[in-house]
């Protein structure tokens, strides 16, 4: 379940301290989005490999970081195995669900 876009986004967190989607993106230097990175970085804190905080940057406006957990360390430190923990996806919202009828139950 991880790929390489997820090892590099750990390395970055390690190296360079907490960022946000766009720092990440832009340290890592590839063809990668902003919105890809924060993709990545959920399915991440699904295994507990990052976490997310928010910090207020002017007057009620808030910025979603991002920053390495220790199991993320223990992780590149090749101490854990993440394909013995995969994260389990998180439910459809009911709003993206089809209803009974349309499923005809």
């Amino acid at each position: 379940w991880m790929g390489g876009l997820d090892e590099r986004i750990l390395e970055r967190l390690a190296d360079g301290g907490d960022a946000d989607a766009w720092e990440i993106a832009f340290d890592i230097r590839g063809r990668i989005s902003k919105n890809r990175v924060s993709d990545r970085c959920e399915v991440l804190a699904d295994a507990e490999l990052v976490e997310q905080y928010e910090r207020e940057i002017v007057d009620g406006r808030f910025e979603v970081k991002w920053s390495i957990t220790t199991w993320g360390e223990l992780f590149l430190s090749e101490d854990v195995d993440p394909s013995l923990d995969v994260p389990v996806p998180n439910p459809r919202p009911p709003h993206a669900t089809r209803p009974d009828w349309w499923a005809g139950f």
